[in-house]
């Protein structure tokens, strides 16, 4: 894979180079043949209008060096060392071809290339390469073990965990001269390549011991998507195949030691764990819609996904059809109907053997969770006004679970009733409004997460009361309750329903844009969310003689996460050959849950686990000189200081600058 990351860039750059000569030379060779063309066509009654285009675009190179400080919190998608960069933006159209290529090289893991070519409307190509490195969290245990009874284990402490991602998208398609029919390929490849941590727990009841160890990553996937669609008249026909794999690599199964486990009749032996399955899928599709011109439009289509794991040999076949109707019997007024169903159904072996090192058991296996559900939608959009467009949806969707009665949680039918009303406004020249409801119902939901009811609240407005002046609000508010809420108990086994939860969400937005001068501009933004949760926890309970017992209820347990975020960027232009850009944004984040005396009796204060403080503070510079014969000098500086407040473990900074020299054509 490292060598594909190489590789990508540097020949989205040399095709760009290409085109960009090519482009010169048939242009010239168009100049040579143009009196011929003309001489030709002086014969003809009608000349036909001269097309005239030019090929332009620029190309940059560049060096930028990087500083990192502590930990790589602050630099979570920045490649830590220095590097050099360069770019290509071309676009030419000597018709009837068109091209255009944009890329960019940042480092050897951070790309980003685009380029296409077009011939007339018969033959379209476009590839995209998205490269980026992420730098992971190495997450250390905060408290010390006490054993025997609980041990806790780093086996890869110090090291630095990241992934390189890749994704390159390839489309193409082709038409017939004479008639609207198209084939086309779409292709994307996806790869992620690096350290990442994994965590998990070995021993058994009173010898425990949870591990932290860095496991290598090499994962691909590819997906492949052939199809044509044709006009028939008044009707529109198109089928597509997929296929898609995933291949975890060879490091896709961790192996340790385990003691014996006398009620999972295991011995002892070396067991693999954390497996990260091999699977595979394919789907068959075909859509049809109308002609999109009329006041009735109907659009349907059936599809069918086959989905395999080929490490539990687990397979799913799942079948959607989908039906839209819309109706629009006068101007102002429009309707619409849409349908969905999804059959899915889980096939999962009865039984699935443990394979150790020098034994072999065999466990069964309850049968997964298939399901059927059907959504309808009735929508409306309604204009009374010229200055006011009302719209009113109503949904509801039925989703039947099978095969559940092993699974105690798991409700047999989930029944969803949505409400969604909106409307646009101006009521005057200089200001937008729009408001949107949310209503949801929820009946026998599943989990204890999905509210019984939840009420959902946007108001937004644009006001721009001068032509160097905008002003944007938003603000959001989210309801949810949910009562009574589901616990499975261990012992004795019950299924207890009690308890609620109650959730509040507020969010709002505030953007001002002035225009200091005709050379200078200024923008303020404020975000803020706050999410509130009141819950009811269970805690299992166990008796001083092993006999378990009727769980401990923590009553009305608040958690509490906030955000606050302010932001402040300048855009200056001191002269015509000069322009600067500079931000700062500064970023407050806190989180915590109160947990109540329940456990009292235990050694620890388990609410000082749950505090999260952090602040973020970024800072941005951006310079531009232009220089003569088209060529421009630039210099972007940023810094970014991320705080740990709570641990101090992801206390860290990066600062990186880069020099640029750009050449426009």
């Amino acid at each position: 894979m490292r060598y594909k990351i190489y590789y990508w860039p540097m020949v989205f750059l040399v095709c760009g180079l290409a085109l960009g000569c090519s482009v010169s030379l048939s242009m010239a060779q168009e100049a040579a043949e143009a009196p011929k063309a003309a001489e030709a066509a002086a014969n003809t009654e009608q000349k036909e209008p001269a097309v005239s285009f030019q090929t332009e675009g620029d190309f940059y190179l560049g060096y930028r060096w990087v500083s990192t400080e502590d930990s790589l919190k602050a630099a979570e998608y920045i490649y830590p060392h220095s590097s050099v960069s360069f770019g290509l933006n071309l676009l030419s159209c000597p018709l009837p071809y068109r091209y255009h290529v944009n890329a960019e090289f940042i480092s050897p893991h951070d790309f980003y290339g685009d380029a296409g070519f077009a011939y007339k409307d018969l033959v379209l190509f476009r590839d995209i390469l998205v490269g980026v490195h992420h730098n992971l969290d190495h997450f250390y245990y905060q408290f010390p073990g006490e054993p025997p009874d609980l041990t806790y284990t780093d086996r890869s402490q110090g090291e630095e965990n990241y992934i390189d991602f890749v994704s390159n998208l390839m489309s193409l398609r082709f038409k017939t001269a004479d008639f609207p029919a198209h084939a086309f390929i779409n292709h994307r490849h996806v790869g992620r390549e690096g350290r990442m941590q994994e965590k998990f727990l070995l021993g058994y009841f009173n010898e425990l011991n949870l591990i932290s160890e860095s496991r290598d990553i090499d994962w691909e996937s590819n997906a492949v998507k052939l199809g044509a669609n044709s006009h028939f008249g008044p009707i529109e026909l198109e089928y597509a195949f997929d296929q898609a794999d995933f291949d975890p690599g060879n490091n896709n199964i961790l192996y340790d030691n385990y003691p014996a486990a006398v009620n999972l009749n295991r011995p002892a032996d070396t067991y693999p764990h954390n497996v990260i399955a091999e699977t595979e899928s394919s789907a068959h599709s075909i859509r049809m819609h109308s002609s999109f011109t009329g006041s009735v439009v109907a659009a349907a289509s059936v599809s069918n996904l086959d989905q395999k794991n080929n490490y539990s040999m687990t397979e799913s076949s799942t079948w959607k059809g989908a039906f839209d109707f819309s109706w629009i019997p006068d101007p102002v007024i429009s309707l619409f109907f849409k349908y969905r169903h999804r059959d899915v159904d889980r096939d999962s072996p009865d039984v699935v053997t443990l394979n150790g090192m020098n034994s072999a058991i065999n466990y069964s296996v309850r049968e997964g969770i298939s399901y059927d559900e059907d959504i309808f939608t009735l929508a409306s959009r309604y204009k009374p006004l010229q200055k006011l467009t009302l719209f009113a949806d109503y949904q509801f969707s039925l989703l039947d679970r099978k095969d559940v009665d092993e699974w105690e949680m798991l409700t047999p039918q989930t029944k969803v009733h949505s409400i969604d009303l909106r409307a646009h406004a101006r009521p005057f020249d200089n200001v937008k409004v729009k408001a949107i409801y949310v209503y949801k119902n929820y009946d026998q939901p599943a989990y204890n997460t999905t509210p019984d009811n939840s009420n959902k609240l946007r108001l937004t407005t644009n006001y721009t009361p001068s032509p160097a002046i905008n002003l944007y609000l938003e603000y959001s508010l989210f309801l949810s309750e949910r009562e009574p809420l589901r616990y499975l108990n261990n012992d004795p086994a019950v299924l207890l329903e009690t308890g609620e939860r109650d959730g509040r969400r507020d969010q709002a937005v505030v953007s001002l844009t002035t225009k200091i001068s005709s050379r200078a501009s200024l923008t303020f933004s404020w975000f803020y969310q706050r999410w509130d949760v009141e819950q009811d926890l269970a805690y299992g309970k166990w008796l001083t003689d092993g006999i378990g017992d009727l769980p401990y209820i923590d009553a009305g347990v608040p958690y509490t996460d906030k955000a606050n975020s302010f932001s402040l960027a300048l855009y200056w232009v001191p002269r015509d050959d000069i322009t600067v850009g500079a931000d700062v944004n500064y970023t407050i984040a806190e989180g915590n849950t109160q947990y109540h005396d329940v456990l009292s009796e235990a050694d620890f204060l388990l609410s000082s686990y749950s505090n999260l403080e952090a602040t973020e503070t970024r800072f941005t510079l951006d310079l531009a000189k232009k220089l003569p014969r088209n060529w421009e000098i630039g210099l972007r500086a940023y810094l970014n200081i991320f705080n740990d407040k709570t641990t101090g473990f992801l206390d860290g900074n990066v600062f990186t600058s880069t020099l640029a020299f750009k050449r426009y054509f």
